[in-house]
């Protein structure tokens, strides 16, 4: 009795037939659904891409603009003493030191390099710290005619020497220029004569080419060597407002902005080919 009240419950019928009908809508709602996660995730995939490629891409163009980082260059052999023999700093990046060394007693009284000068006053060289003998500093511009020197830095003797910058003497245009090191008291001349007044009571003082010769470029040196404190030996010039020269031109970039560059175009490839792959799925 039970059982066939049961079965002949419409109640019950009702429910079973709610049941079916409910499953058959979630059924056919799956499609629905994935097809719209599918395309959630691809926006979701392209949008995280392209603020992804975005950033390294701006990343990259901020470290190309970039100067590249500071950097020694070490005299090769031995350089020579005028334009025509001087050592080219070529290797890229912003010049701060030179270092070499003068040989007086073997011939080697004089060093000359060529360098690239940011202009607007900024450049400064200086063998204070960095130098054991007595120096002189001496400027050139691409011609070779002479721009500025100095002995000794003031109130002191038998010194190291100092190019400053901010000075009126400081070259304010942009550059190729020579710079030259010379053991106390080898001075440059040209045809003229002397290029700079540096010795006797200007010893001290900062020097343009208000000399004899200072009209005229380069073309030798003039004088015997002060052996206080010592003959020659290693030196340092320590910069400010130069670079390497041929790296003012363009600037080149560093190893990993090439990675970062790198990074974004590999991005780039692979949300290319997932979006490829989405679109190719039959629907």
């Amino acid at each position: 009795m039970l059982q066939s009240e049961v079965t002949s419950n419409p109640n019950h019928e009702e429910n079973k037939n709610m049941v079916s009908d409910k499953a058959h809508v979630l059924d056919s709602a799956t499609p629905v659904a994935r097809m719209r996660k599918d395309g959630l995730m691809e926006r979701l995939t392209l949008t995280v891409g392209r603020a992804s490629l975005t950033s390294i891409v701006v990343l990259s163009l901020l470290l190309l603009g970039k100067s590249s980082y500071a950097t020694t260059f070490t005299e090769i052999g031995d350089t020579g003493n005028l334009p025509g023999t001087a050592q080219i700093a070529s290797v890229v990046g912003l010049l701060t030191e030179i270092h070499g060394t003068l040989s007086p007693a073997d011939g080697d009284a004089q060093d000359m390099y060529l360098i690239h000068i940011a202009g607007s006053g900024t450049f400064s060289a200086t063998t204070v710290g960095g130098i054991g003998f007595d120096s002189e500093l001496f400027l050139f511009d691409a011609s070779g005619k002479g721009v500025y020197a100095n002995d000794d830095v003031a109130s002191r003797d038998f010194a190291p020497s100092t190019l400053p910058a901010g000075n009126p003497l400081t070259p304010i245009t942009a550059g190729d220029y020579y710079l030259a090191i010379t053991q106390c008291c080898s001075a440059p001349i040209s045809s003229g004569g002397q290029i700079f007044t540096i010795a006797g009571p200007n010893h001290r003082a900062l020097s343009g080419p208000t000399g004899a010769g200072g009209d005229s470029p380069v073309t030798g040196y003039s004088g015997g060597f002060v052996q206080i404190p010592t003959l020659g030996g290693p030196y340092q010039i320590f910069l400010t407002g130069a670079h390497f020269t041929g790296t003012h031109a363009a600037v080149v970039s560093e190893p990993h902005t090439f990675a970062l560059m790198l990074a974004g175009l590999g991005m780039m490839g692979f949300i290319g080919r997932h979006h490829r792959k989405i679109k190719s799925k039959p629907s």
